[in-house]
């Protein structure tokens, strides 16, 4: 027994001297390796034993204070050294164990902690804890580690390691709550535990369907595994005297926020062995059915190549869901956060709730396995179809090669799909930004992607405003891979999804890209409502082409976003490009039809319709062996300020230019000034206006040639369709207008010597009057 003592001191001694990241940071006492009960539970205490089992050192734990099916122990210290095990021997019937810790030492675990049955087992320690390395699990049920000072129960006990009550107070009742009080100390994590069967490393994992939580200040995984197959992972980092709920199911608990105020950070990084070997985080509960994963905190970061979060479906059930509520969520240098099915079942959905900002930044290259870039994404690899990721944030921000997409995939025996794609949805109340490429030229994007006979997922963004430039890209596509094996005809390849954007403003800048294409099946759908301008630079493109025999997608853009309405426009409602920039929209077809492309707008700027693609800026739906689309463009022609004039600012009396005119001899006639019929003018200056006095005019027909510019607007169509490839001929639809009311613009005097308005001032002889009538008599 001494010498197992002494090779456990010694052992203590090497961790000490190796160090664990994040231990010095913790206050309090430095922690010895070992178990070391209180007697805060009386005579009803836990009772340790140190043994040797197979040749291991054990702490045995017996004892303890029961009630009902929860059993509760008190420690003055909890720590388990590396290599060693502490092994809660508690009855059958035991459904929790819930251990505290009273004294002022923080939980250093990189042994084994056991326990019998499928007891589900907390651990509080407001002091802090620390998984190391070599940390590992044994337990049947779930696992709670928190920082808090208490566990609450239904009945209103607490169970509290800072302010300890009588045995009395223990109940029966069921835990419903983890409460901190004045602090909330960290929580690490570098457990790379091996589990028998499984060839990575699992770190700390619970059995099948069940749940594994941290609950803490800051959390940080370093280097660290969390492994919950099937079941429910929670990481959650809050502040002092917050309140998080724990709601029980069959099998696992889930944690509630709701009564949380303010929260810490996560972070999962790299860690490095001895000999600088870098190592990954990973939080994974793939499992049959998939599980579910919930992390909950102030700046959420991912950090590192292979550093990850996933859920994947491994049999006929659905996959979990994956959701991440933050402030802010950084994902970079190649890190992952994704939800897959492999099997018949759905991928779980992918859910990111970031108040301040979402940033996805580079990723990692080598050559050895080529571009991994920091991503968040869904896929499906058999019939099951793939998550969709929603993303709601002030903010979402894709750089460097980064990129968020939902995809269609090949199993691992590289067989293509047959599940279609999950849809993308981002609200982003203030931008979406999409910068640049990786460093091998792989662009940043937003996508929703298939390849296999199943359709894409669609994408729709709402934002103040979309920056897409630098060869990034926003798509959905489907895209045939040559090393995939595809069932039956390999051209029938799914559907391209639809691209809805919703915007005060896109800008696509130096080979920025919109597109929905198909390599084989027909282009997707693009609608853009934009309330401000649409600006296209240097070599820019909106595209929904189609491959093979596809028909090209459909194309709607409209500027400003009352659609039929040019009554108020706005200086800043335009469609811009440069002509010779070679910027492009287009709905084009290889073997099928040409799309439609239809363009609302107040100004169109800088493009034109054109039969086929040039090196200027095109507007094209032309097919190369099939019919040519349709291209219908509703624009304005005119400034709507041109032809106004200032006015004077002194104004004339006409009424003395009027009687001025009517003259006899240098002799002045009495004069007067005649409204006759339904004129704007009433008949007493000092009485009001009445019906008969208001002003009529009749409803003017125009002739069909001059129809396209009343009243300064031009409405144009061009229609190109129904042609065939050995004579294409071109056809021009009109679009019908309805009946104009037409200004006055002056007014003239008939034969009668009334004054009639009229629609255009005639060019007339300047007199020494404005205006001359017949009662007049020559001078």
């Amino acid at each position: 027994m001494n010498q197992s003592r002494s090779d456990w001191c010694r052992k203590l001694g090497l961790v000490s001297a190796l160090g664990i990241s994040g231990v010095l940071t913790f206050s309090g006492n430095s922690a010895l390796a070992q178990i070391i009960k209180d007697d805060t539970l009386g005579a009803e205490s836990s009772v340790v034993t140190h043994k040797i089992i197979n040749d291991q050192p054990t702490d045995q734990i017996d004892g303890g204070t029961i009630r009902g099916t929860n059993l509760f122990h008190s420690f003055e210290q909890f720590s388990v050294i590396t290599g060693s095990t502490v092994y809660f021997n508690n009855a059958a019937n035991i459904q929790n164990i819930i251990s505290r810790v009273t004294g002022k030492s923080f939980s250093n675990i990189d042994g084994i902690i056991k326990a019998n049955g499928s007891a589900n087992l907390f651990l509080i320690n407001p002091n802090g804890i620390v998984f190391g390395p070599n940390a590992s699990l044994n337990i049947g049920g779930s696992f709670v580690a928190t920082t808090g000072s208490s566990l609450n129960f239904a009945d209103g006990t607490k169970f509290s390691a800072t302010d300890p009550k009588a045995v009395a107070l223990l109940t029966v009742s069921v835990p419903i709550g983890l409460q901190f009080g004045a602090t909330a100390a960290p929580i690490h994590n570098q457990s790379q535990a091996n589990s028998e069967g499984i060839a990575a490393p699992v770190g700390l994992q619970v059995r099948l369907g069940k749940t594994l939580a941290l609950v803490g200040g800051d959390i940080t995984l370093k280097g660290g595994n969390l492994t919950a197959p099937g079941g429910r992972i929670e990481l959650g980092s809050v502040t002092a005297n917050s309140l998080v709920s724990l709601n029980p199911t069959n099998q696992s608990w889930i944690l509630g926020y709701e009564n949380v105020q303010n929260f810490q950070n996560i972070q999962l990084i790299q860690g490095q062995t001895i000999n600088g070997t870098e190592i990954p985080s990973q939080v994974d509960a793939t499992g049959d059915g998939g599980g579910n994963i919930q992390v909950q905190g102030n700046k959420v970061e991912l950090i590192g190549n292979l550093v990850g979060i996933t859920t994947r479906a491994t049999a006929t059930g659905n996959g979990g869901d994956l959701t991440i509520n933050a402030r802010k969520l950084i994902v970079r240098d190649g890190a992952q956060i994704y939800t897959s099915s492999i099997t018949k079942g759905n991928g779980g959905n992918l859910t990111v709730n970031a108040s301040e900002s979402v940033e996805l930044i580079g990723g990692f290259f080598s050559p050895d396995i080529g571009n991994q870039p920091s991503s968040l994404f869904s896929s499906t690899g058999f019939a099951g179809k793939a998550g969709d990721i929603i993303i709601n944030t002030r903010k979402l921000y894709i750089q460097d090669g980064a990129n968020i997409s939902t995809q269609t995939l090949a199993n691992p025996q590289l067989i293509a799909a047959t599940g279609a794609g999950g849809n993308l949805t981002v609200n982003a109340s203030e931008s979406v930004e999409l910068i640049g490429t990786s460093v091998n030229n792989y662009p940043s994007l937003l996508s929703a992607a298939t390849s296999g006979s199943g359709d894409a997922g669609k994408v729709t963004i709402t934002t103040g405003k979309l920056i897409i430039q630098d060869r990034a890209e926003l798509n959905v596509s489907s895209k045939f891979e040559s090393n995939y094996t595809y069932p039956g005809d390999i051209y029938t390849l799914g559907q391209a999804g639809d691209l809805n954007i919703t915007a005060r403003s896109i800008l696509l800048d130096n080979a920025g890209k919109l597109t929905s294409n198909s390599e084989s099946g027909r282009g997707g759908d693009i609608s853009l409502q934009v309330r401000d301008f649409l600006l296209m630079r240097r070599n820019s493109q909106i595209t929904t082409n189609a491959g093979g025999k596809g028909d090209g997608g459909n194309i709607f853009i409209n500027v400003p976003n009352s659609s039929n309405s040019f009554i108020v426009p706005d200086s800043n409602s335009f469609i811009l490009a440069v002509p010779s920039e070679n910027s492009d929209i287009s709905a084009n077809a290889v073997g099928g039809n040409g799309g439609n492309v239809n363009i609302n707008t107040l100004g169109l700027i800088g493009t034109q319709y054109r039969e086929k693609p040039t090196n200027y800026s095109d507007i094209t739906a032309s097919s190369e062996f099939g019919l040519n689309g349709t291209v219908q463009i509703n624009s304005p022609d005119v400034d709507p300020s041109k032809g106004l004039v200032e006015l004077p600012v002194n104004l004339v009396d006409a009424s003395q230019q009027i009687v001025a005119s009517c003259s006899t001899g240098g002799k002045i006639a009495r004069s007067s000034f005649i409204t006759t019929g339904r004129g704007g003018l009433v008949a007493d200056p000092t009485q009001p206006l009445i019906a008969d006095d208001a002003v009529l005019a009749d409803w003017i027909t125009l002739k069909p040639e001059s129809q396209n510019r009343v009243g300064g607007i031009q409405k144009r169509a061009v229609v190109q369709a129904q042609r065939n490839t050995e004579g294409k001929s071109q056809k021009v639809n009109s679009v019908n207008e309805s009946t104009q009311i037409v200004e006055a613009q002056g007014w003239v005097m008939d034969a009668n010597g009334n004054v009639v308005l009229v629609a255009q001032v005639p060019t007339a002889t300047p007199h020494n009057s404005s205006l001359t009538s017949k009662s007049c008599p020559a001078n």
